[in-house]
């Protein structure tokens, strides 16, 4: 699994990056998750939930770094081909 994090401070067009590497991935922009709807359980069950039905990129918007570290250590056990974008708000 290839992580990658973009962090800054609000209103620097993280959200725009994130949505337009979604589209290039063939995702609506409703696929898009949104790691504050979510504690870190749920965010790691969702995640594993999308790649059993295949997806092969994952974007994620408004992740805390708890979730970063989160899906770090999960690295080892998913797919190598995955990709996650996430992006978290300083």
């Amino acid at each position: 699994m290839q992580l990658n994090v973009e962090r800054g401070a609000p209103m620097t067009g993280k959200t725009i990056r994130l949505r337009q590497k979604a589209r290039e991935a063939g995702q609506d922009e409703y696929q898009i998750i949104h790691g504050n709807a979510y504690d870190l359980a749920d965010l790691e069950l969702l995640v594993r939930h999308r790649i059993g039905r295949g997806a092969r990129v994952i974007c994620i918007d408004e992740c805390s770094e708890e979730q970063i570290d989160r899906l770090t250590a999960l690295q080892p056990r998913l797919p190598a081909e995955l990709t996650i974008h996430a992006v978290v708000a300083n």
